[in-house]
């Protein structure tokens, strides 16, 4: 049998084990385990499937194994507005593919990119190749195949075509899974959010915003934003206060 033969035959193979593997779990939580052990297997560091309505651009869930210390601060600084590829799924009619790390200042349109640029870098994230699947205008299911080094090692690596693997996943992954992101984005109304009571805590301890956001290892602006929130929910006119209510009310320890 010729080599290209023995490829596709072992793609193959691979591509039903794949989804035998996830068809025999209905249970969200853990087809998403089974979908994270798998992606290992695979050779991906990271993967993140999440559905994004095409209309406005918001996204309505997202399930992910990377840091969610990491996806907090993304989605707080909002760098979904100026994430290249978050934009580039809706215009390409393949994966959209990323080197992180490269970007020089001079490069970066703002400090922002640059900063989301080199934040994937530094939490890990080398390579990604996202693709978008749904049609145009409606819901559809965002992927994101994560990799060490280049695309190249990535692709290699893995015995399944990377859009066709993302394609399994966009179509076995269809509910969301408990997480600090999927709360940030659908919050319970008037609950304090991990972050945001860990700023508060922190402020009770003395400490100034710089030394907070040293801290937990995100921005300051990332703070401020939590600092807004909690304050929003408490009904509080400054942080001080937002602290003093949420001890009050055992929200936060001194």
């Amino acid at each position: 049998m010729c080599f290209w033969c023995l490829r596709v035959l072992e793609m193959k193979n691979h591509v039903i084990d794949v989804v035998q593997k996830l068809a025999a779990h209905v249970e969200p939580v853990a087809r998403w385990k089974v979908a994270t052990e798998i992606s290992e297997n695979l050779g991906f560091s990271h993967i993140l499937v999440a559905q994004v309505d095409a209309a406005d651009r918001g996204i309505q869930w997202v399930n992910t194994s990377m840091s969610m210390d990491w996806m907090e601060e993304y989605l707080c600084e909002d760098y979904i507005g100026i994430d290249p590829l978050f934009e580039g799924v809706f215009q390409a009619n393949g994966p959209v593919t990323m080197q992180t790390g490269l970007m020089t200042r001079t490069q970066a349109e703002t400090s922002r990119a640059y900063a989301l640029n080199h934040g994937l870098k530094a939490a890990g994230m080398d390579v990604f190749a996202c693709s978008r699947f749904g049609n145009s205008g409606t819901l559809g299911n965002h992927v994101s195949l994560v990799g060490r080094n280049t695309l190249r090692e990535m692709t290699a690596a893995c015995p399944i075509d990377l859009t066709l693997f993302s394609g399994i996943l966009a179509m076995s992954v269809s509910a969301p899974v408990p997480s600090r992101a999927n709360d940030l984005l659908t919050p319970v109304p008037d609950a304090l959010t991990v972050r945001q009571r860990e700023v508060l805590s922190l402020l009770a301890e003395g400490m100034m915003t710089a030394r907070i956001a040293e801290t937990l290892g995100i921005s300051e602006a990332a703070v401020n934003k939590h600092f807004i929130a909690a304050r929003q929910k408490l009904d509080a006119a400054t942080r001080e206060q937002a602290m003093a209510k949420a001890l009050l009310q055992g929200l936060i320890s001194s």
